[in-house]
This record gives structure tokens, sequence and C-alpha cells, in this order.
């Protein structure tokens, strides 16, 4: 198992915060999100989510994505303008993950109700190159501003170039951006996901091996989790082993990593920290047949339908639910705000996140609203750890049992949380 530091990403607050990790995210003073209330920006869009999500899966008027780098429809600038509509481009790396299906449907039903004609969404299918090409076709069509998932932080460049000498401008989603100027990167705090899991594992693990099932350590989201997992489980967990092994996102090397770890350890491998979902699918069914099931927890991370299965069925501890809701809503808030020259800077309120901050990767700054992702466990919890840079050291768990979560939504829309179709 490795053992060797991981590198740090540079994030400020205001241009001027602490080097190593995104800043905290539980602030101090008024804004503070200590509890439940850490939560609530979340909630606020969330009661709506749930009623637009099934709206949007049982519609049969629901926007298809496009994709290939050629003209997204045939009129949207036109009838957009007629009627008085923001067009506003969207551009997504994928399309073919439950997160990411749910997320397209947000995204339509939230457009209508903010008058927004969508160009998109256009798939670029993991390929740099073409999705730079995409953008560029949608500043072309009259696209005010655009929506963009990247396929990596530094593969943007030509795109951004392209979009601001059109006096357009881009709205990341979920990836950080180093490489040129965006308005606004929408993406989870990452910090708060290796935080979360730290808090659940070292209130219930004291001693034996710990794995983290890292993901990909040259990404901001992988980094991320990593450095704030390893920091507070370091200053609340002393007594544990951290067995460190980096996957880069290939669920064939986390389930072969845990099989190892099982073998070497046995009963003295206490949990899995997977910092993906997939995973899951491998890990569970290991454990069940070495009759660790319940013995060695398992916390994960995206909130899809089959880990809200698994956590009410208990064979999964907890799971942090990337929320495709905020991410739509908020992109599209952003994409408009910046088509109708709204000027936000770091301080100003959040949408997904108390306050709006300042991100840095790969020597460019930008500013970045990092949402809070709820923290799935069966049922509510609060946890207490010895806070690390900043954070606030409670954290307050969500029921699975809470129907708006964007997993048991989408579940519900598609046979069932447990149903066979969201088995991963």
């Amino acid at each position: 198992m490795r053992l060797r530091r991981r590198p740090r990403l540079i994030t400020s607050e205001a241009g001027e915060g602490r080097q190593g990790r995104p800043p905290a995210r539980r602030q101090a003073g008024p804004a503070r999100q200590a509890g439940p209330a850490r939560r609530q920006a979340g909630r606020a869009a969330a009661a709506v989510a749930a009623a637009v999500l099934l709206a949007a899966c049982s519609s049969s008027s629901s926007t298809t994505p496009s994709s290939g780098s050629g003209p997204s429809s045939g009129s949207g600038s036109t009838s957009a303008a007629a009627s008085g509509n923001t067009t506003i481009g969207v551009d997504l790396t994928y399309n073919n993950t439950a997160f990411w299906a749910a997320y397209i449907n947000y995204e339509t039903q939230y457009a209508k109700q903010l008058h927004i004609t969508l160009l998109g969404p256009l798939l670029a299918a993991a390929n740099a190159s073409l999705q730079n090409t995409q953008i560029e076709n949608l500043v072309n069509e009259g696209a005010k501003a655009i929506i963009v998932n990247p396929e990596t932080a530094t593969s943007l460049g030509p795109a951004i170039s392209y979009a601001t000498a059109h006096h357009v401008q881009l709205i990341s989603v979920d990836t950080i951006v180093g490489v040129g100027k965006v308005y606004m990167v929408v993406r989870a705090s990452n910090v708060l996901y290796g935080l979360d899991a730290c808090a659940y594992i070292s209130s219930k693990v004291k001693s034996g091996y710990v794995l983290d099932l890292e993901g990909d350590l040259t990404s901001s989201n992988g980094a991320d989790r990593t450095n704030a997992f390893n920091d507070c489980m370091a200053r609340n967990d002393p007594g544990v082993h951290l067995l460190k092994d980096p996957t880069v996102w290939t669920e064939a090397t986390a389930v072969s990593d845990a099989q190892t770890a099982v073998n070497a350890y046995g009963s003295q491998l206490k949990a899995i920290y997977a910092q993906w979902s997939s995973p899951d699918t491998g890990v569970l069914p290991l454990l069940k047949s070495k009759g660790l099931t319940g013995k060695v927890l398992v916390v994960s991370d995206d909130g899809v339908p089959f880990e809200m299965c698994d956590v009410q069925q208990g064979t999964l501890a907890a799971s942090q639910s990337q929320p495709a809701n905020l991410y739509a809503y908020w992109a599209l808030k952003y994409a408009q705000d910046a088509a109708n020259g709204v000027t936000l800077k770091a301080g100003d309120p959040g949408g997904g996140a108390p306050t709006l901050q300042m991100v840095n990767y790969a020597g460019d700054s930008n500013l970045g609203d990092p949402v809070v992702a709820p923290f799935v466990t069966k049922g509510a919890q609060t946890l207490t750890v010895q806070p690390v840079d900043g954070q606030s050291g409670t954290v307050t768990t969500t029921p699975v049992t809470d129907q708006q979560l964007w997993g048991n939504v989408y579940g519900a829309a598609h046979g069932g949380i447990c149903s066979a179709s969201n088995a991963g």
C-alpha cells in the first residue's frame, strides 16, 4: 500500500486563503454553517427538485441531448429572441450515467422556469478537441453564455479564448478550471467530501486499518477528497493505519485493491472509503463473500440510486450525494447573470454555498460556488471531529429516507432505488 504524500492543489478565499486545499466551507461568524444549517443552501432548491425531476422523467417532451460538432438546433437563437428568453449553450462530457441523466432533466425543467432557451446539450464524449469545437459553434449560434462540463481542468483553453474574443463567458460545472478565466465554477466542495467521510469513519473506528480508494490525484476532485480525508484522519484517528491506494477512478483497480486489503488484513480492516460509487458494486459483494458485511464500514461518494438502496439496507454506511439539482439550477442562474452582465465577487452570497470563493488551479484563479453536498446515512446523525483547516468540527447527516435527494427522485422514476435498472 502506497504511503507517499499526495500533491496539493492551491485554493484561496477572496484571493488570500491558505494554500493547499479549498477554503473553509463552514464559515466563522454569521455565515457559519454548523449542524443542520450548513445544508440549508441545498435544501432551498431541493423541495422543488423532486417534483421537477419526476415530471421530467415521465414527460415525453423532455429535451434530448444532441452530439457531434454541428448546430445544436435549427433556430434556437431566433426563437429565444422572439420569446424574450435568454439563449444559453450547454456542452457536457457525458450523459450516460444516472447523475448526468438526472442533471439534464433538471436543467431542462429549470430552463423553462428561468425563461432560458437552451442550445444543446451537446455531448463531447470525453473528446477535448471536439468539446472546444462544439463551444465555438455554440458561440457562433448566438449563445449568450455557455455551461460546460470540461473534459479536464486544463482542456478548455481554445474554447475560452474563442468565447472571450466574442464576449461570451463560460460556466464550468463539476470541474475546476486552470487554463483561463470563466465566469463561475459550480462544483461541490470536495474538501467536505473527505471531511465528512473522515467524520463518520473516525466516530466508529479507533484501531486497525482503513483503506482509502483514492480517485485521480491529478484531478481537483480526487486531490481535494484525498488531502482532506488524510489530514482529518491523522488528527482524529491517530490509532488507525491508513492505507492509501490511488486508483485513477478505475473501478477494476479499486476492487482489486480492496481484495488485496481484505486478504492482507482480514478482520483488522475496519473501513473502506471509496471516493466514487462504481467500486461499490464489486466491494460490497466481496465483503459479503468474506463474511465482513457490516464489520467493514464502507463510505462512498456520488449519491446514485443504488447507493441509496445500499444505505437503506445497511450494506453501505454512508454516501455523499453529489447534488445534480443544485448543479443544474445554479449553473443556469450564473449563465443568466453572465449573459446579463452581472458582476459577482468573492464574499457575495452563494447559491449552493454560503459565500462565493476564489478557486485557484494551475496558476489561474476563478470565482466558484463550492456547493454543499448532503452526506447521507441511514438515519440523521450529528458527528463531531477535531476540525482541520478552519472547518467546523460538526457534521450533520441527511437520512436516506429524504425523498428530495436526487438519487431517490431518479430511482423512484426508474422502478425504485433497488431495481435492476438502478443497480449500477
